[in-house]
């Protein structure tokens, strides 16, 4: 029983401390406070209708038109009820909620790999924390990309699993591997998972080679077996979800081309994304080195300049009040913004070069070239005779942006080889006097390179940054800037020097047998601790919490708000050009609109929104039934416009235009009556040939919600009716019928939906029922 508990303690005493960390670190969560988040407030604005109806009738939608004239809710609250694997989810969160839930699963999980690699649990503890805590995972958290930060989380298990199998521990190691692996694909973040994928390729190949050499066939085939059955299960697991976003994906900017290349721009010119989008947050070479001394490229585009700084001293010169901390965008790097460095930790980073050095075998190969990939991937178009041909030949690769964010990935490897090397020099019996020799190599070459950064940097380096042509405008001194990004990587480089020549004099003293193991361990412990919470606290502390009240003033009614949802018919759609309106959902959080903010739009509306949305064209406007604008007054405040000739809901039209491409049917927009003629792609030529509506009679919805439209018309003569609600299809679970039959539709006006409809009283409806949706649930319950 002693013996039992000797060995279960310690892993207890980790997971007490997971909490205890987590707990501490973001205490107001407990106080029932909320973090302001830029991306999850989007969110919040998407999800707003979709939330609201499951509210009242239990039931959530697989469709909103909150954005975007109407999409399906797949990659924003579509739900998982059969995915069985969410439960698991809260046993690692220790039944807490996000954030602190989220960082305690993140340590377990590192617990677990360090454990599974035999490294000693005080340095399998303090590794976890390190990976947790990078400050690139507070700085995701904060941004807002919480299923991003999910993902990272969750991948140290995935690669414990992974190692256990390749060791011969097929049942466990299978267990974890596939858990982990559902976990991910079910907090959904596919970019993460894919990311994690090609870095464990590379140990898969490693070891599949080696079983080559040895023979080792039977090895090859359990393992593979096992990884598999993983994968499917796991994939399965979440069924419903990835079914149907490889569904919708296809009708999105990601997806084939829809329209044939012009001269005139097209965001669906390419197949997936073009690789100019793609690579728009791409780092430069100066960026990598934020990896472990993170303010080098001067932090984010929002830092917080002390009152010491010049960039204030200047601005009280100039009679401004100030007496705390200014933002300002200190960041000078190759990307268009950031929100804060990639920073792994000095003292990790070492470690990391440390092990480098001085592990054998596969692991240092594989997190070395794993690492060495992931930087040249993150340069993106930096690079772009390497990143071309990687974004063209590898699958699915063109389909995902930002290659700075690979880096995640990369800051889940770098402490697994760091604290290995950590455990190796103090509790192996590696030669002392090699250790001794790298120690004095690769510790003064960080300390060299470290210092004439610091102090040559500022002359060398051109820190001009992306905005600070309107800084100027806007009357700052950007010279005071200047020398304040100067100042930064002055100290940032001092900063981290510090730290590696305390970590170095520790370790060189254990080797000297002046101190012990332990005392080691504690001195790089309290270091590290120091090292990122103090980076981390600069981008999530206690005043970034905000009381409920507040949090809730982000959605605060706009006096134009309250006047347009005093519409006793409130089916229209708004378009609100006050702010940035195709990159913001917060309009979405009352309305339904025109714009919203989503990175997965159909492709059908980016092309309106190119083509003709972006140029004014009233017409198509019109037929989206737009029928109020917020615009700014001559005081720049907000105003409503109602447009009387928003053509509501649904209507019939007299004239039918045949075309025969999607180029001809979106030209055919700019010069049209929307009201009376519909311009209808050649595909659906069998659906009206011959038909040749004459305009009577009347159509009006009677029954509003997100997934189901019930309408009603009369008329003396057979219609065919327009319907303002974007096309989806065909067959993607947009189902209709007439008076309780099922009846085709088809696309018109290159985007919306049309019907046609007999004569007399009928009740039309559309119901978004997705079959991939039902039968992915069903897989996903039996996964």
């Amino acid at each position: 029983m002693n013996d039992l508990l000797k060995k279960v303690l310690p892993h207890l005493l980790a997971i007490v401390l997971a909490v205890i960390v987590s707990i501490i670190y973001f205490a107001p969560q407990l106080e029932g406070k909320k973090l302001e988040q830029g991306d999850y407030l989007t969110y919040e604005g998407m999800a707003k209708e979709s939330m609201d109806y499951e509210e009242k009738t239990g039931k959530r939608p697989l469709w909103t038109n909150s954005m975007f004239g109407g999409m399906p809710t797949y990659q924003i609250s579509a739900p998982q009820g059969n995915n069985l694997i969410i439960p698991f989810s809260r046993l690692l969160f220790m039944g807490m909620s996000k954030p602190i839930g989220f960082f305690i699963m993140g340590m377990i999980c590192f617990y677990i790999l360090m454990i599974s690699l035999g490294v000693r649990p005080w340095i399998g503890i303090l590794a976890a924390f390190c990976f947790a805590f990078t400050t690139n995972n507070i700085v995701l958290y904060h941004a807002g990309h919480v299923t991003k930060v999910a993902v990272i989380m969750i991948s140290p298990m995935i690669i414990a699993g992974l190692l256990m199998v390749f060791k011969k521990k097929y049942l466990s190691g299978g267990v974890v591997f596939g858990l982990g692996f559902a976990l991910s694909m079910t907090f959904n973040h596919f970019q993460m998972t894919y990311y994690l994928g090609i870095v464990l390729g590379i140990l898969f190949m490693m070891y599949f080679i080696q079983a080559l050499r040895e023979s080792d066939y039977r090895h090859i085939g359990i393992t593979a077996a096992v990884l598999i059955t993983g994968v499917i299960l796991g994939a399965g697991s979440t069924a419903s979800k990835l079914w149907t976003t490889y569904e919708y994906g296809q009708d999105t900017m990601r997806g084939k081309p829809i329209l044939e290349k012009t001269d005139s721009f097209s965001s669906s010119s390419s197949e997936g994304l073009s690789f100019e989008y793609a690579m728009t947050w791409s780092n430069g070479w100066e960026d990598l080195l934020a990896s472990y001394i993170p303010m080098v490229v001067g932090g984010s585009s929002g830092e917080m300049l002390p009152v010491t700084s010049n960039v204030v001293k200047d601005l009280k010169k100039k009679g401004a009040s100030i007496r705390g901390s200014v933002p300002m965008p200190t960041y000078w790097g190759s990307l268009p913004s950031t929100s804060g460095p990639i920073y792994f930790g000095a003292i990790v980073f070492f470690l990391f070069v440390m092990g480098l050095a001085l592990v054998d075998g596969k692991l240092k190969w594989w997190i070395g070239s794993a690492v060495a990939l992931t930087f040249l991937f993150s340069l993106g178009s930096n690079l772009a005779w390497f990143n071309q041909l990687i974004f063209d030949y590898l699958p699915l690769y063109n389909k995902f942006r930002t290659p700075n964010s690979v880096l995640s990935v990369t800051a889940v490897i770098i402490p697994i080889l760091g604290f290995y090397a950590l455990h190796k020099i103090l509790y192996t019996d590696i030669d002392h006097e090699k250790v001794k020799k790298f120690l004095i190599y690769i510790g003064g070459g960080f300390v060299v390179f470290t210092l004439i950064l610091g102090f040559v940097g500022p002359s060398f380096f051109d820190m001009t940054g992306s905005s600070d042509g309107r800084l100027a405008q806007a009357g700052y001194d950007v010279d005071a800037l200047m020398k304040d990004r100067g100042d930064m990587l002055k100290r940032s480089s001092l900063r981290t020097t510090a730290l590696i020549l305390m970590t170095f004099a520790a370790i060189w003293f254990y080797l000297s047998n002046k101190i012990k193991p332990s005392v080691v361990l504690g001195i790089i412990a309290v270091l590290c601790v120091f090292d990122l919470i103090t980076m981390d606290k600069r981008y999530i502390n206690n005043d970034n919490f905000v009381a409920e009240r507040k949090y809730k003033s982000n959605f605060q009614l706009r006096p134009v708000d309250q006047q347009i949802l005093a519409d006793p018919n409130p089916h229209y759609r708004v378009h609100d050009l006050t702010i940035n309106t195709f990159n913001s959902s917060t309009s979405s959080y009352y309305h339904k609109t025109v714009g919203g903010m989503h990175a997965a739009k159909l492709q059908r509306i980016q092309d309106l929104i190119d083509r003709h949305i972006q140029q004014g064209n009233q017409k198509v406007l019109n037929m989206l039934n737009t029928r109020y604008y917020i615009v700014p007054d001559n005081n720049n405040q907000p105003a409503v416009q109602m447009n009387p000739a928003a053509l509501g809901n649904a209507w019939f039209i007299n004239t039918i235009k045949l075309v025969s491409s999607a180029n001809e049917e979106i030209d055919a927009l700019n010069d049209f009556d929307p009201l009376g003629e519909a311009i209808v792609h050649q595909e659906f030529t069998a659906y009206v040939e011959g038909f040749d509506p004459e305009k009577n009679g009347s159509i009006e919805l009677t029954k509003y919600s997100p997934d189901e439209m019930i309408y009603k018309s009369n008329s003396n003569s057979d219609q065919l009716a327009i319907f303002s609600e974007m096309w989806y299809g065909p067959d993607k679970g947009w189902n209709a019928y007439i008076d309780g039959k099922p009846v085709d539709h088809i696309r018109a006006n290159y985007a919306l939906r049309a019907m046609k409809i007999p004569s007399g009283s009928h009740e039309i409806r559309f119901e978004f029922k997705p079959s991939t949706y039902y039968t992915g649930e069903i897989i996903s319950l039996i996964s």
